[in-house]
């Protein structure tokens, strides 16, 4: 069982890559970019809103991901490989512009339509979508090369993001959101996943603070992977992306904490608010220093993951803590699938690592419950023991005595002497040793609220006095269809009917005595 969440979550894992990598050259089938390797960037300097001069000086040939119109007003010029084969294809098409700036595009010399108002004072650009696509008519496309000119400008962000432009081509005519639906469904299965996490947690009622610690980094990562859909779902202006990307940074910092704080108060280390706080402080500074937010998102989680690694691995081999190894195999195997694929890490495979990492701290936390429940039944299934070998002391060394009140007679009777009780209508008979009987007036209930521990109610009619029991056996009860197994206590040569929900604590008791 200890190894059992490793196991899994080696499964798991190489499972959501395979599924990863099978969908890997969708993109390549069904849309076809520009060449992004031979861009002509020229900046606008005047406020006159037309074309520009692409031989001009200023211009400079950059690589598509290098173009920067933020807090610019640039015009752009690429061009577009098209072959007979996809001019043979019967699909409507649409140019696809995936950038932080507002647009306006040209296809070989002719407008197919804008995104925004893109112009070169900031309160004159009207702002676009940060996705858009533009209707690209079947006439304008040409065997061979194929020449795009984009206007450009973006003077309405909260930040300036090291690579603005993500991508330019042309495709089958559909919305601009379909574009991130490649591993929509894998997505949606890791979402869903989550969410029966959070239904598991609170159906253990948040009731440790590592429970509750856990609640809050499914929370963090719920709200970051719907941060990252939310780019298949809407279409939303292009500064949301810079509030987007804040969002999902500080969901991955959180996460980061809440890991690192469940883990400190695991390891029982002193003062953990002291780690805790410089441990964040850490990843913050190194966070904030990295330029790419796709990387940044993946160090938040990454560098308290580390820091985690290196003390589990103190105190699996130093303090010689062996029930920790499948705590640190867990975290090993993230650091290091993390540290190879850092280029590739974020988006779906950074999801499907830290989802692995939650089922197995899900399972983890699962057996550590039940095990500290089997300890605990087992504290009270001693402390019930305990309890009944003091009474039974107590009433050999000096019995109690219950009163009888029959027929304006008193008597008390020494509840040593008693073997069992029965109801019987509005009285109880007390069968005492050497035959004899009594009648209580009241009920079994009330009666069995005056004897002492040693005493037990085994059935709706019954209570036994537990230190008379000799036996415990089945009948066949051949009148009963639906229950021909009728369980008796042989009790001083009498029968005693067992109720069926109170037989496991009856042989619990005979066991224990």
């Amino acid at each position: 069982m200890q190894h059992l969440s490793i196991k899994i979550t080696i499964y798991i894992l190489l499972n959501f890559l395979l599924v990863i990598f099978s969908t890997q050259g969708v993109l390549a089938k069904e849309w076809l970019s520009i060449d992004t390797e031979s861009v002509i960037s020229c900046p606008v300097k005047t406020a006159n809103n037309a074309a520009v001069n692409f031989d001009d000086p200023q211009c400079e040939t950059l690589n598509f991901y290098e173009v920067n119109p933020q807090n610019k007003h640039l015009w752009i010029k690429a061009n577009l490989q098209l072959e007979q084969q996809y001019l043979d294809l019967k699909q409507a098409n649409a140019f696809f512009l995936f950038a932080k700036a507002s647009s306006e595009v040209y296809f070989n010399g002719i407008k197919i339509g804008q995104n925004g108002t893109p112009h070169n004072i900031p309160e004159q650009e009207f702002v676009g979508k940060m996705d858009a696509k533009f209707y690209l008519p079947k006439q304008l496309l040409k065997l061979g090369n194929n020449e795009v000119v984009i206007n450009l400008s973006s003077h309405h962000g909260y930040l300036t993001l090291s690579s603005p432009m993500h991508f330019a081509g042309i495709g089958e005519y559909a919305s601009s959101t379909r574009f991130f639906h490649q591993n929509m469904l894998l997505s949606v299965l890791i979402l869903g996943i989550l969410l029966v996490g959070v239904v598991y947690l609170v159906a253990l009622g948040l009731q440790s603070t590592e429970i509750k610690i856990t609640f809050f980094m499914v929370f963090f990562v719920l709200v970051q992977l719907y941060l990252e859909l939310s780019r298949g779902l809407f279409n939303y202006d292009y500064p949301f992306q810079d509030l987007r990307l804040l969002l999902v940074v500080t969901c991955a910092l959180g996460f980061g904490a809440c890991l690192m704080w469940f883990f400190l108060i695991k390891l029982r280390i002193k003062q953990p608010i002291y780690y805790l706080v410089l441990s964040t402080a850490t990843t913050l500074v190194i966070v904030c220093l990295l330029p790419w937010y796709d990387i940044k998102t993946v160090v938040a989680v990454l560098a308290p993951a580390t820091i985690i690694t290196a003390l589990l691995g103190w105190h699996c081999f130093k303090l010689q803590k062996k029930e920790l190894i499948p705590y640190f195999i867990i975290f090993l195997l993230f650091d290091a699938i993390a540290l190879l694929t850092l280029p590739t890490f974020h988006n779906i495979v950074f999801y499907s690592i830290i989802t692995t990492l939650m089922i197995a701290l899900f399972i983890k936390q699962a057996q550590e419950l039940v095990a500290y429940k089997v300890a605990l039944n087992s504290e009270r299934d001693e402390v019930a023991k305990l309890k009944f070998r003091l009474a039974q002391k107590q009433q050999r060394q000096s019995p109690p005595k219950l009163t009888l009140n029959s027929a304006g007679k008193t008597e008390h009777v020494a509840t040593e002497q008693i073997i069992f009780c029965k109801a019987a209508g509005d009285y109880v008979e007390i069968h005492l040793t050497e035959n004899k009987q009594r009648l209580y007036s009241g009920s079994l209930k009330g009666l069995a609220e005056e004897l002492p521990n040693t005493f037990m109610k085994v059935h709706r009619s019954y209570i036994v006095n537990l230190d008379y029991i000799d036996a415990l056996h089945s009948a066949c009860n051949k009148a009963a269809h639906n229950n021909p197994q009728q369980v008796h206590l042989l009790v001083q040569q009498h029968q005693i009917p067992v109720s069926r929900r109170l037989l496991p604590q009856v042989r619990e008791i005979i066991r224990s005595s």
